[in-house]
């Protein structure tokens, strides 16, 4: 991507299914979080955040920003990114810390491919858009921040509004790009880990 932009992990998630905090499973010999974050840091964005929750107590390296979610405030993925967006003021390349199949070449090639910051871009399956493998931008803050004093916290409403607003676009994702957004939300899910593609 040729304009600048910055990228986001977000790793405060109350992990209540998998019943431990899934930014902390091992993986590949890593806490996930960090396999993550190297992911991230590897894409050239002129800023990398760390979202998360102050009690997880996560170390980062030099130049890596954290956020914390405010104490007692409950308002998930869609509270997170608004913050995160708010303080950078640029595209935001989101991902989620329980997507452990997306690779860095992905999300590369989709910066190379997707050149407009003024638009946001979001992959859909299944059941809709990703909503936290993609690109957010300064233009979909106003749905963002409406959505939160409505409590409206589901973030394929907010991308749902992005896109009919034309701030962000979306696209089906194909058959092989499926395992890319693959999440680990269960013990279960743990059973199917494979190596890094």
């Amino acid at each position: 991507m040729s304009a600048p932009f910055a990228a986001v992990l977000i790793a405060g998630g109350r992990s209540t299914r998998m019943k431990q905090d899934k930014a902390l499973l091992q993986w590949h010999g890593q806490e996930l979080w960090q396999v993550q974050l190297h992911k991230l840091q590897s894409l050239g964005a002129e800023r990398v955040l760390l979202s998360c929750r102050r009690e997880q107590a996560l170390l980062v390296s030099d130049g890596v920003e954290i956020i914390h979610d405010p104490a007692g405030v409950d308002d998930g993925p869609l509270g997170a990114i608004t913050r995160c967006l708010e303080r950078v003021q640029m595209p935001l390349l989101v991902l989620a810390v329980d997507m452990p199949w997306m690779t860095a070449a992905f999300l590369r090639e989709q910066l190379s491919e997707h050149e407009n910051p003024d638009q946001g871009w979001f992959f859909c399956g299944s059941h809709g858009a990703e909503a936290l493998a993609g690109m957010y931008v300064p233009a979909m803050l106003t749905h963002m921040c409406q959505a939160l004093r409505e409590k409206n916290l589901k973030l394929q409403h907010v991308i749902e509004a992005c896109v009919h607003a034309g701030a962000a676009l979306t696209q089906k994702m194909s058959d092989e790009e499926v395992a890319f957004f693959h999440n680990v939300n269960t013990p279960a899910d743990l059973n199917g880990l494979s190596a890094l593609p």
